[in-house]
């Protein structure tokens, strides 16, 4: 039993091992790729170096407007009219989305209330008719053992 245990230890060390070993030989082929290897990403960064970079990533990555950070709480001020519009058009579309989903939800939860609400009465319903059934029942039994008595006293 040691034996199977002292095993099993030891290929799962090796299996374990040679998982790292493989992860650390297959780093370089890793699927990211940071994409500003070139340049490193400074606050002060020239618009060359801008130029200079978007050039040498890939072409299939699109392109990011830069945005200008400074300590001033007016950062949002210093992008240009056309992008405000098209952010502020971006956040009426969601806003919009966001009520019409809202409606939505307010439909199906008074959809499901009633849904609910039905099902609670027909659970009543249910209810009573098995009280009915049982006190037939019971009726009938006693019917039956009536007549069981009287036929008994009749011979």
């Amino acid at each position: 039993m040691k034996k199977n245990i002292v095993n099993t230890a030891i290929v799962t060390a090796v299996v374990l091992g040679g998982m790292q070993i493989s992860a650390a030989a297959l780093a370089d082929s890793m699927p990211y790729e940071p994409v500003f290897e070139s340049v490193p990403i400074t606050e002060s960064m020239t618009t060359a170096a801008k130029e200079q970079t978007a050039k040498s990533t890939i072409s299939e990555v699109p392109k990011i407007s830069a945005v200008q950070t400074t300590s001033t709480t007016n950062a949002v001020n210093t992008a240009a009219p056309a992008e405000n519009n098209n952010l502020q058009s971006a956040l009426m579309q969601l806003d919009g989305a966001q009520v019409e989903i809202r409606n939505q939800l307010i439909q199906y939860k008074n959809e499901y209330s009633d849904i609910d609400n039905q099902y609670r009465i027909i659970k009543e319903q249910r209810k009573l008719k098995a009280k009915q059934i049982k006190e037939t029942e019971k009726k009938i039994k006693s019917l039956d053992s009536t007549k069981e008595k009287i036929r008994k006293n009749m011979d």
